[in-house]
């Protein structure tokens, strides 16, 4: 897989954007799809949209974490980590059904939707299998996530004797899918955590982004006009994002919140705290709001920021202290560790 640098004079190359450019919108791409991305995937969409099609031109495997929203011809190979019940369905007059495989190879997982006809290829597969998936497409699914789709032009196939090394199905579950309390200090890039930390530090610029009303992706400034791909050009809605410093004791690092879990944290709604902050500033904004000093459980994913090449966790839970549930914890700790002395 490239790096990042590759990727970016690959784009500049053939687009003939400069990098710094191409930095950015990466950057803001990442925004956009709510930080759940690699820079890596990002800059596939944004290369995509510059009209530079790299999956094509590399001819290469893509690994899970690579895998964004909005692509297309996505082929990838991963283990079959949980097939779910197929479920029925009624939406806007039509039923239909739909059944959904997580799929997970050592970068990562993601879930692979079948819908309807497809349903059958699910048959013959069972936890464990390795598949791959040719020509699908991604869309966002209600949590943010990208989604993996198979369509009219993708394939869904069960390989056996292939030479391509895969965790075992518990690895991938106990790695990615369970969700560890786990001290700052012993952090790792592509785990899903939860800790109990203090906010220190919060960082007050930028804190909306713009986003369509009807579909909720970030709009693009094109003529001092806002456009949406999709819906042209829009009056926008407007999202909030939090970026701030948290710290358990053992160590601090750069937290990032989204949508519904930032305005979770502020206790406001984004078109609340819009007209806060248009009618008293920021910074009266973040004095009536007084976070600093207040603890938390926070939980999401550890990713690292190829820009600063530091680790970041990107927030997609949170919630205040229970001091009766994190005495049962702390006792439950004190029992384990009695039966290992």
């Amino acid at each position: 897989m490239p790096t990042l640098n590759e990727i970016v004079k690959e784009v500049s190359k053939h687009s003939g954007v400069a990098e710094d450019e191409i930095r950015k919108k990466i950057e803001e791409k990442q925004v956009e799809l709510s930080g759940l991305v690699s820079a890596e995937g990002a800059a596939y969409i944004v290369a995509r949209e510059l009209g530079v099609n790299l999956l094509k031109e590399t001819k290469r495997q893509l690994k899970i974490k690579n895998i964004v929203s909005g692509m297309r011809s996505v082929d990838v190979i991963g283990r079959v980590a949980n097939i779910s019940e197929k479920r029925d369905f009624e939406k806007r007059g039509r039923s239909g059904s739909v059944v959904n495989l997580t799929i997970g190879d050592d970068t990562g997982t993601i879930r692979l939707s079948l819908w309807n006809d497809e349903i059958g290829i699910a048959d013959d597969l069972k936890e464990g299998d390795i598949v791959r998936v040719t020509g699908g497409y991604t869309k966002v699914d209600s949590r943010g996530n990208p989604e993996l789709r198979l369509g009219r032009m993708g394939r869904l196939e069960k390989i056996e004797n292939i030479h391509i090394s895969l965790p075992d199905i518990k690895d991938i579950k106990t790695t990615f899918e369970t969700i560890k309390r786990k001290n700052i200090a012993d952090f790792k890039e592509g785990e899903r955590n939860e800790v109990r930390a203090c906010i220190v530090n919060i960082f007050k610029k930028n804190l909306f982004f713009e986003i369509c009303p009807q579909c909720e992706l970030r709009l693009e400034k094109k003529d001092n006009s806002l456009i949406c791909k999709e819906h042209g050009n829009v009056q926008p809605k407007y999202a909030v994002v939090i970026s701030c410093v948290i710290d358990d004791g053992t160590g601090n690092i750069r937290a990032v919140l989204f949508r519904d879990v930032a305005e979770k944290l502020l206790g406001l709604s984004s078109k609340e705290l819009k007209d806060l902050v248009e009618k008293d500033g920021v910074e009266n904004l973040f004095d009536k709001i007084d976070l600093l000093g207040k603890e938390f459980i926070f939980r999401g994913r550890v990713k690292r920021n190829h820009f600063t090449d530091r680790l970041e966790f990107v927030v997609n839970d949170i919630e205040e202290i229970d001091m009766n549930n994190e005495i049962e914890n702390l006792f439950s700790l004190v029992e384990k560790i009695k039966k290992l002395v």
